[in-house]
Protein backbone atom coordinates (compact mmCIF):
# COMPACT_ATOMS: atom_id res chain seq x y z
CA UNK A 1 0.00 0.00 0.00
CA UNK A 2 1.37 3.64 -1.04
CA UNK A 3 1.72 5.82 1.76
CA UNK A 4 -0.45 9.19 1.16
CA UNK A 5 2.45 11.40 3.10
CA UNK A 6 5.73 10.32 1.45
CA UNK A 7 4.57 7.59 -1.14
CA UNK A 8 6.52 5.12 -0.03
CA UNK A 9 5.67 1.48 -0.89
CA UNK A 10 5.89 -0.24 2.42
CA UNK A 11 3.67 0.15 5.39
CA UNK A 12 2.71 -2.34 8.23
CA UNK A 13 -0.70 -3.10 9.29
CA UNK A 14 -1.79 -1.83 13.23
CA UNK A 15 -5.16 -2.92 13.06
CA UNK A 16 -7.93 -4.61 10.95
CA UNK A 17 -11.44 -4.89 11.66
CA UNK A 18 -14.92 -5.75 9.70
CA UNK A 19 -17.10 -3.27 8.45
CA UNK A 20 -20.35 -2.81 7.25
CA UNK A 21 -21.87 -6.42 8.12
CA UNK A 22 -18.85 -8.20 7.31
CA UNK A 23 -18.68 -6.55 3.39
CA UNK A 24 -15.16 -4.50 3.72
CA UNK A 25 -12.26 -4.32 5.66
CA UNK A 26 -10.88 -1.17 7.58
CA UNK A 27 -6.99 -1.67 8.26
CA UNK A 28 -5.28 1.13 10.15
CA UNK A 29 -1.62 1.13 8.76
CA UNK A 30 1.71 2.67 9.61
CA UNK A 31 4.11 3.83 6.51
CA UNK A 32 7.82 2.35 7.29
CA UNK A 33 9.56 5.36 5.37
CA UNK A 34 7.89 7.66 7.49
CA UNK A 35 6.23 6.56 10.18
CA UNK A 36 2.91 8.38 8.64
CA UNK A 37 -0.48 6.25 9.91
CA UNK A 38 -3.55 6.55 7.52
CA UNK A 39 -6.27 4.15 7.25
CA UNK A 40 -7.48 2.05 4.49
CA UNK A 41 -10.80 0.70 3.38
CA UNK A 42 -10.88 -2.83 1.60
CA UNK A 43 -14.08 -4.05 -0.32
CA UNK A 44 -14.89 -7.23 -2.46
CA UNK A 45 -15.02 -6.35 -5.86
CA UNK A 46 -18.15 -8.33 -7.87
CA UNK A 47 -16.78 -9.29 -11.21
CA UNK A 48 -19.74 -11.35 -13.01
CA UNK A 49 -18.86 -14.54 -14.43
CA UNK A 50 -18.69 -14.48 -18.71
CA UNK A 51 -18.87 -18.11 -20.18
CA UNK A 52 -17.06 -18.12 -23.71
CA UNK A 53 -19.13 -20.39 -25.65
CA UNK A 54 -17.31 -22.61 -28.41
CA UNK A 55 -17.99 -20.33 -31.31
CA UNK A 56 -16.45 -17.92 -28.94
CA UNK A 57 -19.42 -15.52 -28.43
CA UNK A 58 -19.52 -14.65 -24.89
CA UNK A 59 -22.27 -14.20 -22.46
CA UNK A 60 -23.21 -13.55 -18.71
CA UNK A 61 -23.67 -16.99 -16.53
CA UNK A 62 -27.19 -17.92 -16.01
CA UNK A 63 -27.40 -20.36 -12.88
CA UNK A 64 -30.80 -21.66 -14.50
CA UNK A 65 -29.62 -22.34 -17.43
CA UNK A 66 -26.61 -24.36 -15.68
CA UNK A 67 -29.05 -25.84 -13.43
CA UNK A 68 -31.40 -27.11 -16.45
CA UNK A 69 -28.47 -29.18 -18.20
CA UNK A 70 -27.58 -30.52 -15.53
CA UNK A 71 -31.15 -31.97 -14.33
CA UNK A 72 -31.74 -32.74 -17.80
CA UNK A 73 -27.93 -34.80 -18.07
CA UNK A 74 -28.93 -36.96 -14.52
CA UNK A 75 -33.01 -37.25 -15.73
CA UNK A 76 -32.51 -41.20 -14.91
CA UNK A 77 -29.93 -41.05 -12.24
CA UNK A 78 -31.95 -41.07 -9.07
CA UNK A 79 -30.03 -37.69 -7.70
CA UNK A 80 -32.52 -35.60 -5.82
CA UNK A 81 -32.48 -31.89 -7.07
CA UNK A 82 -31.69 -30.53 -4.17
CA UNK A 83 -28.37 -32.19 -4.38
CA UNK A 84 -27.84 -30.64 -8.11
CA UNK A 85 -28.66 -27.22 -6.91
CA UNK A 86 -26.34 -27.42 -4.32
CA UNK A 87 -23.96 -28.73 -6.71
CA UNK A 88 -25.10 -25.30 -8.67
CA UNK A 89 -24.19 -23.19 -5.82
CA UNK A 90 -20.94 -24.26 -5.29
Amino acid sequence: MRCPSCHHTESRVLESRSTEAGKSVRRRRECLGCKHRFTTYERIEFVPITVIKRDGKRESFDRSKLLRGIIRACEKTGILQKRLEALVDE
